[in-house]
């Protein structure tokens, strides 16, 4: 059996349920057969799960890279990695799944076994419900979807057709990983009202018919896994809209309650409240890319303070397990459709964080501070822990690291810039504040380059250059804003289309300088073709706009 990473017994002793508690839960299991009941007798002995996220729906790593990344997260003290493989895994049955990222099958065995050899668990995800685009958008699977144009997600009254996929799907990916546990995915299901959906609903009405019908697919998911001996980990979010359907789900499945910094009750109920109601397995999961970060801005406090607030208030709950995510997008797509038939062409995420770039990777310091909150009985204090790890991981002096941390959690880096008209008192267009918002932000962004460029570390250079990336990004989007702000607006007219022009050329000429500085910083951790995707993300509202501006045809 895999012998995960430890990790110090002060700050993990929080994880560990109480014995009687353990055999609560065992006796719930007993209706669901032996299976089960082994199960979560052997989950109660093992060492609590300290686990990373990885979410390759964009942004996949090549092999060595992938590899680096698990020696990293082993060396900070993870013991498990959660594989969101989605289309890059090399499925064999159903291969259209996978698209031109996926790895071989001996890749994938090797990255395992690499892993393994680190002390990490790794853990397949497979989305079966919501966020299913991956499985969707192929004609194969056409008969799986709840709304033909929203392809989200399968449709959940058609449980023998889905039992017959997903059993191949979980079949083939149980072939190549060895973990005890699977992530059955299960969150943000948007499709509970679909056509097939409110038939299905009966005279139960709609709050107790979406109910029943997630919990019937859900539990009809949890049993296929469970057969095959392993352990069902589930997002949290729709059965803390629907707790009533907890008593009809399988007893062994552990919970993973995703806090991005809200409170507890943020999707209906507390999981503290129903932990000790039901005896309940949950996971904590906090974040260090999510909502709303973008490619030119990470919410640097607000995930930070995230993990000084909800980590231990996890620890008194009782949670026997952390997760930290890292979401590459945010799950929402658009479509470009074929013909007037509902024909999927592409799909694409509608947005894009930065990426992660192993060995020198830009949020080594929220993923240090995951861990140090885990290991600490008392709250980490963010300014304090981001100082003395900018001087020790970059040999800054203290008012080098301090003016770092000014600069990442200044408002400047997140805050919303609004372009274009919106309703305001039956007034068509923006107030003049709103609309100076842009150049504001754009000038104190400017002024943040200036400071961050005064500070010169000594070590780590690499992973320092992400923060100057990025920076540089935003204050690339933000001259961008302003410029569209300008030409949105009411002044702007024909007699400015040429001023426009010579100021959308020039922008994208700092653009091919950043392109090139993009791909230096990224070579072998993303391939090629995905870097050429995200310049191309990052340029093409510019040059669309030039291109109308200057009349190119």
């Amino acid at each position: 059996m895999l012998k995960r990473n430890k990790r110090s017994q002060s700050g993990l002793s929080w994880f560990k349920r109480s014995r009687l508690s353990i055999l609560g839960t065992m006796l719930l299991c007993a209706s669901q057969g032996a299976i089960a009941n082994e199960q979560v007798e052997k989950n109660a002995n093992e060492e609590p799960v300290v686990a990373y996220h990885v979410d390759f729906r964009v942004q996949v790593m090549p092999i060595e890279a992938l590899k680096a990344m698990a020696k990293e997260v082993a060396s900070l003290g993870f013991n498990t990695i959660i594989m969101e493989w989605e289309a890059s895994y090399p499925y064999k049955k159903h291969s259209i799944i996978s698209n031109q990222y996926a790895y071989s099958r001996k890749e994938v065995k090797q990255f395992i076994e690499y892993s393994e050899g680190l002390g990490l668990d790794v853990i397949p995800l497979q989305q079966n419900f919501g966020h299913a685009e991956y499985i969707l958008m192929h004609e194969r699977y056409a008969y799986l979807r709840a709304d033909a144009r929203q392809l989200s997600q399968i449709d959940p009254t058609r449980l023998d057709a889905a039992r017959d996929l997903f059993e191949e799907l979980f079949d083939d990916m149980f072939s190549t990983h060895n973990s005890e546990y699977v992530h059955i995915g299960g969150d943000e299901t948007r499709l509970l009202d679909c056509k097939n959906c409110q038939d299905a609903w009966g005279d139960l009405g709609e709050e107790a018919g979406k109910s029943k019908i997630y919990v019937d697919y859900m539990k009809m998911i949890a049993e296929i896994v469970t057969e095959r001996g392993k352990t069902p980990l589930i997002w949290a979010d729709m059965i803390l809209k629907h707790p009533e359907a907890i008593k009809d789900m399988p007893k062994n499945v552990i919970y993973i309650d995703w806090n991005y910094g809200w409170d507890f009750d943020r999707f209906g109920s507390d999981p503290r409240d129903l932990i000790k109601q039901y005896d309940l397995q949950f996971w904590g999961a906090p974040s260090i890319r999510s909502g709303p970060d973008d490619y030119h801005s990470n919410s640097w406090e607000k995930h930070l303070n995230n993990m000084a607030d909800y980590i231990p208030e996890a620890k008194k709950a009782g949670y026997t397990g952390m997760v930290l995510t890292s979401w590459s997008t945010s799950g929402e797509y658009g479509y470009n459709w074929f013909s007037g038939e509902v024909e999927t062409v592409e799909i694409y995420p509608i947005r894009q964080v930065y990426p992660h770039s192993y060995p020198n990777d830009a949020f080594r310091m929220s993923t240090s501070a995951f861990i140090t909150a885990i290991e600490q009985e008392e709250p980490i204090k963010v300014k304090g822990f981001t100082r003395q790890y900018a001087k020790e991981r970059f040999g800054l002096t203290a008012p080098e690291a301090t003016k770092l941390w000014n600069i990442l959690s200044s408002e400047v880096m997140n805050n919303k810039v609004v372009v274009g008209s919106v309703k305001l008192s039956g007034v068509k267009g923006l107030t003049e504040e709103q609309r100076q918002l842009a150049q504001v932000t754009l000038d104190k962004v400017r002024e943040s380059q200036a400071q961050l460029k005064q500070i010169v570390p000594t070590i780590n250079e690499e992973e320092f250059s992400h923060y100057i990336l990025q920076l540089d990004l935003r204050e690339f989007w933000l001259n961008f804003r302003v410029i569209q702000g300008w030409v949105q607006s009411e002044e702007f007219t024909r007699k400015d289309r040429n001023n426009a022009v010579e100021m959308l050329e020039a922008l994208l000429e700092k653009g091919e300088e950043l392109n090139e500085r993009f791909e230096d910083s990224f070579s072998g951790a993303l391939y090629d073709s995905e870097i050429e995707v995200l310049n191309e993300y990052r340029n093409h509202k510019i040059e669309m706009l030039l291109e109308r501006l200057s009349n190119e045809r």
